[in-house]
């Protein structure tokens, strides 16, 4: 049980995820019953606002969030089913055609998740496979706008030891799926793309069959990230201009070594728990969204006193 955040605003002024809420309360306020599961948009100024339960089932994802803040898209599902939303302060929760929404442009306008897009002129498709492949398209990121999008996710693109393995992959309309390579593992997936479209982020194997980071532009390619000494690390969200990357690292062995993470071109891969003033018995253990400026990171962590999950807003100077 917990709360848990899964993006941020482009200008940095709302963050969206999804929590349990209270249903009943003991008589010194403490909680004793938390089944509901209800998303949430939080500003500094106004706290947490719950977003509506069009769905019946226990749980949401509120997936990403448009450049203003004024649309969150996720997922509310029936029981044992499968079903995405949009959601404005005008129109409330609204279902969409489509079963996940991972990713919307800043604009708002188009909404991505799996091989699915739909836009809100009442446009719809699928990203499609890489040629001579099957359907297996997941979408993680979107920029652009809905006249225009570029998409970035994860195809198969290849095989390996145990079958088919994905490529990480950027999309447009007009050139369809261009698949972005891999390192040495021989498998990638990308999660996101920055604002001016120019740089993708994301994990991909290594030899020994770890995952990396990695940031990818058109002149320098895929580019291994590297870890915070841990044999793991993965790219969860980018700024406008790539300057700065999020995401999460082990710091070793173990697999309880999560810790969150900032990388630029200056400082390398830094940890985010000896950057970040978060009260002391909470453990920021993974940035899932930045600012468009790079000063705003947001992700989950855990509160090692209470033993459930929180997340963290920081507020950065760029190094």
């Amino acid at each position: 049980m917990g709360t848990d955040v899964s993006g941020i605003s482009g200008d940095g002024s709302a963050i969206a995820g999804y929590g349990w809420i209270c249903d009943t309360f003991n008589p010194n306020g403490s909680c004793s019953s938390s089944g509901t599961v209800q998303a949430f948009r939080w500003t500094p100024a106004g706290g947490y606002q719950t977003l509506g339960t069009p769905g019946t089932s226990a749980f949401f994802g509120s997936g990403a969030v448009s450049y203003d803040g004024s649309v969150i898209v996720g997922e509310h599902p029936p029981e044992n089913g499968y079903s995405a939303f949009r959601w404005t302060a005008a129109t409330g929760m609204v279902q969409l055609p489509i079963n996940i929404a991972a990713a919307v442009t800043p604009d708002g306008g188009m909404v991505a998740g799996g091989d699915n897009w739909w836009t809100t002129t009442g446009q719809a498709g699928i990203f499609g496979p890489f040629p001579g492949f099957q359907d297996q398209t997941e979408a993680y990121g979107l920029a652009g706008t809905a006249q225009a999008p570029v998409a970035v996710g994860g195809a198969i693109g290849g095989s390996g030891q145990f079958g088919p393995v994905d490529h990480a992959f950027r999309w447009t309309p007009a050139t369809g799926l261009q698949d972005l390579g891999v390192l040495s593992g021989g498998e990638s997936f990308a999660t996101a793309i920055s604002a001016d479209e120019k740089v993708i982020v994301g994990e991909a194997r290594v030899s020994g069959g770890f995952w990396h980071a990695f940031r990818w532009t058109a002149a320098a390619g895929m580019v291994d990230l590297g870890t915070l000494g841990g044999p793991e690390s993965g790219a969860l969200a980018v700024n406008g201009d790539g300057s700065v990357i999020v995401g999460s690292s082990l710091t070793s062995g173990s697999t309880g070594s999560t810790v969150a993470f900032r990388w630029t071109a200056k400082t390398g891969m830094e940890d985010l728990t000896k950057l970040v003033n978060a009260p002391q018995n909470l453990l920021a253990q993974s940035a899932v969204g930045v600012s468009q400026d790079g000063t705003v990171i947001t992700g989950n962590g855990r509160d090692l006193k209470l033993g459930i999950d929180e997340p963290w807003r920081a507020v950065l100077p760029l190094p």
